[in-house]
């Protein structure tokens, strides 16, 4: 109902209001706003008389309260002209419609705001947080003189303002309104300068709006407000951004600096021969090219025509033409999986361009433009395989000059070549003389020319299509003193019997040779070519296969070895095979016509559990603390991968991450949900190690629908907190925070309590990493009193740190090493080696902070030395870069250098974008006008803040002024400074993020 029908209105988000028939009702008496504050904040439920009492006179109570209160409330019925405030047995309660309160009101637009984000409909989700915030008149309370109401609502009630103001700030920037938030932002962050989340959506706006020197000057202001009130760095997120703003390019030749430069060409097909004209055309595009506009060159053809050979063979043999990198993704316009949709592609090559996870736009538009400013200016080469459509492809066209594009498609895409100026070549059949050239290649010069009219008919029969004379040579070099003639006729015969399929198509024809392949296998071979159309993923292993078709591992590689033999798969790598999409769609073709249903679906689920199971493994290994997973047992007939070790088991994540991805989305379209589930939360720690947030999102999102549909509310739970913490590390922490309250609320109605300390942590975390360091902490403590006092277990021991970490965050260093050094002892008993070595990486920051360097420097080595036990080389690198930091601040310059320049490899290495702060770092050292050491402080001494305000005062206005020198001033003092985990290191010190 709207407000201004109800007969009563009141308002507690401001000074308190109250409005009766349409009419303002002054509250004179400071006594009478403390019982109406105290009864609409719990309004429709009682509030006792002791209660009221306390608020309205504290510990100096009067002799008769309960007689005092029932004079206040009968002169404030009366003053209000009322009958709303009702007596109940203990005291009293208003009973007013819901919405004639404002803060009633105000949840419930959060509430539609909750839903509308959970639509993905940034529009209303913005104008339901417009909504709400508009409900506020000022400070809550603010005429109320009661402390403990405002000691108990105000703060909370403030909070959740702030919130929803930063989820709205997050979800308009979203929708692209950036220079429009700027004067607003701008306001925010002088308000509330120490809430960091201000500052990055501010850098952000200013950024995106094409104000990059802005937004640097603007990480300047808010560092050194963080710095100088709370002696901390800036958090993570912030830090990140900044370092995107630094590593942009810059105007002008010379500029220093240093793009990462990624090589994602797959290997060449083997055996590529001819398209002499077609290479030629290619060459000429590119020797042409205009010099404000990259050249696109779309190569269309029929299916199984070698597109993705041309592409590949010019792409390596022109690859130093483009020292910038060379970008590839695959969309499967035309595969039997679903088409990958322009944002996932769009995701990809920004992070292989080194943009952090957090910092890419959510929206395509947004997207698209981060990626054209990227490559501005670059010599780089974009290979986009298998489009179907013109609008797949354009927002990944580079703007400017110096790149090239390739474009393979079996349609023409004539609106690149309309609107785009793309140049078209049409990959037409071999020739007579490349079929010939191919058989030479493959079968021999000699016996090639021994039988030229037999080779001319494999060739027209084959219709000159170089998939199927792949296929038939294979064929054929499997019969080495078989004349060709025969397999001339045999070809023939195989095409009579496909007549009634004649068409124009020549894949009509390459059927017809996929036929004549097929029936020459063993039954077992053909059985298992067959059931290869029922597997999800790209490629696969013999492990796989023998799952697949319920052949024991042994005598798996026969089978295999038949089928390679006849081209009909591939080794692409070492122990993994993949199809032709052609292929792959005969496969398909026939097993839905000689396999049943049942079959089929026994195959898809055998599959299904060896890549569960060998993942469910391998998670262990890489955590081996976690909860496990329940898992039913596997189907007798599937073979696990056995993985032994955890070096193994991050190996074969890696070389199956493609294949479990399609995993998750086979096993949800196919109503194995509870595959769907388990299969995410396998891949969490994987993923969170190598900050692939984009995929764990949309696994998470998978794995919510799943448990829904299952009704299971405990994994829903799991699914809420663990997209509360993949939201936070994408920077959309609107939807963070929603799903980690979701989480609560769950775990709350389950009376889980371990739960809802998970999910206290993951709002900790996201609080920490805006800045808002005090809630932080309150979550955090929320956290550890819901494990029981006296349970060692891990949980409880990393809770523990998580306090300590907050702590130190807020410059309560004492007190987080009280906290630290207990967490370590905790963490002894249970064996958790990943969280003791963050937690000695934490105690060498608060010793750092401390001004004991030497024993920063041995805690630092202790962690080191786990870290590097464990194999776990993201963490080794961070300690590392904190190790440097310290050196650094002694006057170390060469441990310093050292320790960053081991950093540096190991996160090149792991393609991190962090690499970019620690090249700062380096160059830094290495232009420093003296290498010669500093005076150390001595051990505790607080000295070295003087030395932090000096080289801020020195910094000036360098970042505002000099696009190209921004990096020389990034300063690395007060340690912690640079790549910095939040919340005691994302999950090491907090728990398993990634735990859907």
């Amino acid at each position: 109902m709207p407000v201004e029908h109800i007969d009563s209105a009141f308002g507690v988000l401001g000074p308190i209001e109250a409005r009766v028939r349409g009419h303002a009702v002054p509250i004179r008496s400071p006594k009478h706003r403390v019982v109406l504050a105290a009864l609409l904040l719990r309004a429709g439920s009682p509030v006792s008389n002791k209660e009221l009492a306390v608020a309205v006179w504290g510990s100096h109570q009067p002799e008769a309260p309960r007689r005092a209160v029932q004079v206040i409330v009968t002169r404030l019925r009366a003053s209000l002209s009322t009958t709303r405030i009702v007596t109940c047995p203990d005291g009293y309660m208003i009973d007013i419609p819901a919405e004639s309160l404002d803060l009633v009101r105000f949840r419930r637009w959060l509430d539609r705001a909750d839903e509308a984000a959970e639509r993905s409909d940034l529009g209303a989700t913005a104008a339901a947080l417009s909504e709400a915030l508009s409900q506020w008149r000022g400070e809550p309370l603010a005429d109320v003189p009661s402390e403990l109401l405002r000691r108990q609502h105000v703060p909370r009630l403030l909070e959740r303002r702030l919130q929803a103001l930063e989820r709205r700030m997050d979800t308009e920037l979203r929708l692209g309104r950036h220079l429009e938030l700027v004067d607003e932002l701008v306001a925010a962050t002088a308000e509330h300068p120490l809430r960091e989340r201000f500052w990055v959506q501010l850098m952000t706006a200013l950024h995106r709006g094409g104000r990059r020197t802005e937004a640097l000057a603007a990480y300047h202001d808010g560092r050194r407000h963080l710095v100088d009130a709370l002696g901390v760095e800036p958090g993570e997120e912030m830090r990140e951004l900044h370092a995107l703003l630094l590593s942009a390019p810059t105007a002008g030749p010379g500029s220093s600096t240093v793009f990462p430069v990624p090589r994602q060409l797959p290997p060449e097909v083997p055996g590529f021969v001819g398209r002499t004209r077609a290479i030629a055309g290619l060459d000429e595009v590119l020797a042409g090219g205009r010099d404000d506009l990259a050249p696109i060159v779309v190569i269309s053809g029929t299916a199984g025509v070698g597109k993705t050979a041309l592409a590949l063979n010019w792409s390596r043999r022109m690859a130093d033409r483009f020292p910038d990198g060379q970008l590839w993704v695959n969309l499967r316009g035309y595969d039997h999986r679903p088409t990958m949709k322009t944002g996932q592609a769009l995701v990809g090559f920004l992070r292989a361009l080194g943009v952090p996870a957090m910092a890419i736009p959510s929206d395509l538009d947004s997207q698209s433009a981060l990626f054209r400013s990227l490559m501005d200016g670059r010599r780089a080469l974009v290979v986009v395989d298998n489009a179907d459509a013109a609008e797949q492809v354009r927002p990944l066209l580079p703007g400017g000059p110096g790149a090239a594009v390739i474009v393979t498609t079996r349609s023409q895409l004539t609106g690149l070549v309309a609107t785009d100026g793309a140049h078209a070549t049409i990959l037409d059949l071999f020739t007579e003389d490349e079929g010939r050239q191919m058989l030479a290649r493959r079968l021999g010069a000699g016996r090639v020319s021994a039988e030229p009219a037999a080779t001319e008919q494999i060739v027209e029969r084959c219709a000159r299509l170089p998939l199927a004379l792949a296929v038939a040579a294979a064929r054929a070099a499997q019969r080495p003193t078989e004349p060709l003639q025969t397999l001339a006729d045999q070809l023939r015969a195989a095409r009579e019997r496909l007549d009634e399929f004649a068409g124009p198509d020549a894949t009509t024809d390459a059927r017809a040779v996929f036929s004549w392949s097929y029936r020459t296998l063993s039954e077992p071979a053909a059985r298992l070519f067959r059931l290869l159309g029922v597997h999800p993923g790209p490629d696969l292993t013999a492990y796989a296969m023998a799952s697949l078709a319920a052949i024991p591992r042994a005598e798996i590689r026969p089978l295999v070895d038949e089928l390679t033999g006849a081209h009909l798969i591939t080794e692409r790598t070492t122990g993994r095979y993949a199809l032709h999409d052609l292929l792959r769609a005969y496969a398909t073709e026939l097993t839905h016509a000689l396999d049943d249903r049942s079959e089929r679906q026994a195959a898809l689920r055998r599959v299904l559990d060896h890549y569960l199971h060998t993942a469910h493994a391998a998670a262990m290994l890489i955590e081996p603390l976690r909860d496990p997973v329940g898992l039913a047992p596997a189907d007798p007939a599937t073979t696990p991968l056995p993985v032994t070790d955890r070096d193994q088991a991050m190996a074969w994540l890696s070389a199956e991450y493609s294949g479990l991805l399609a995993a998750i989305d086979r096993a949800g379209d196919s109503g194995l949900d509870t595959h769907t589930w388990q299969l995410v939360w396998t891949l969490a720690d994987f993923q969170q190690w190598r900050s692939l947030w984009h995929d764990r999102a949309a696994g998470l999102r998978a794995a919510l629908a799943a448990t829904r549909r299952l009704g299971d509310h405990a994994e829903q739970a799991r699914a809420h907190r663990g997209l509360g913490y993949a939201y936070n590390r994408l920077g959309r922490d609107d939807e963070a925070y929603t799903h980690l309250q979701h989480a609560l609320d769950l775990y709350t109605s389950l009376h889980e309590p371990i739960g809802q300390a998970r999910a206290h942590h993951g709002l900790s975390y996201i609080l920490e990493r805006q800045g808002n360091h005090h809630a932080a902490l309150w979550h955090a403590q929320q956290a550890l009193d819901l494990y029981p006092p006296d349970s060692h277990h891990s949980h409880r021991a990393r809770a523990v740190g998580i306090v300590g970490w907050c702590h130190a965050q807020l410059g309560n260093h004492r007190q987080a090493l009280h906290h630290c050094q207990n967490a370590l002892t905790l963490l002894r008993q249970t064996g958790d080696r990943v969280a003791e070595a963050a937690n000695w990486d934490s105690l060498g920051y608060i010793h750092h902070h401390l001004g004991n360097h030497h024993r920063a420097i041995s805690c630092y080595n202790t962690a080191l030395r786990i870290r590097r036990d464990l194999g776990h080389r993201y963490g080794e690198a961070n300690t590392l870069n904190h190790l440097g930091d310290t050196h650094q601040l002694l006057g170390n310059d060469n441990a310093a250098g050292n320790a960053w320049q081991n950093a540096l490899t190991i996160l090149e290495q792991l393609g991190q974008p962090d690499a970019d702060l620690i090249r700062i770092k380096l160059k830094n050292l290495a232009t420093s006008p003296s290498n010669k050491p500093r005076p150390a402080q001595p051990e505790g001494s607080a000295g070295w803040r003087q030395g932090v305000e000096q080289v801020l005062d020195l910094r000036g206005s360098a970042e505002t002024e000099v696009g190209e020198d921004v990096a020389r001033v990034l300063p690395v003092v007060a340690g912690g400074v640079g790549v910095r985990e939040s919340v005691c290191g994302v999950a090491e010190r907090d728990e398993h993020v990634g735990d859907p």
